[in-house]
């Protein structure tokens, strides 16, 4: 996110997340500076919203949630930019925008 997208504290909430997601070293700092900035409330509130995020995103990818094809056809110049598709929730959706279908209920956990 650029420059925190013009969101107050923008920056240093961005900093945060990543942080916090990747369990980097500089967690510690991250959440000090935020704190500073926000208080103790806004980096709970800003912690709880990671966690969700965090947590639809591997529900998601643990149940193989596809891409319709629409939206797989008009997001594939950035996905390959980004490198998306190198992720392994991606395999839940065809390449060419096809998403794949289960053939029965326990092999949409496959």
């Amino acid at each position: 996110m650029e420059a925190g997208a013009n969101v107050d504290q923008g920056e240093l909430l961005v900093r945060f997340a990543e942080s916090a997601v990747r369990n980097d070293s500089d967690l510690d700092f991250a959440r000090s500076n935020l704190e500073s900035a926000i208080g103790t409330s806004g980096v709970v509130e800003a912690a709880a919203t990671v966690s969700a995020f965090e947590g639809l995103n591997r529900i998601a990818d643990a149940t193989g949630i596809q891409l319709d094809s629409g939206l797989a056809d008009e997001s594939v110049d950035f996905r390959r930019t980004l490198g998306l598709d190198g992720y392994a929730g991606a395999r839940s959706t065809e390449l060419n925008g096809v998403p794949r279908r289960a053939e029965d209920v326990l092999s949409i956990f496959r």
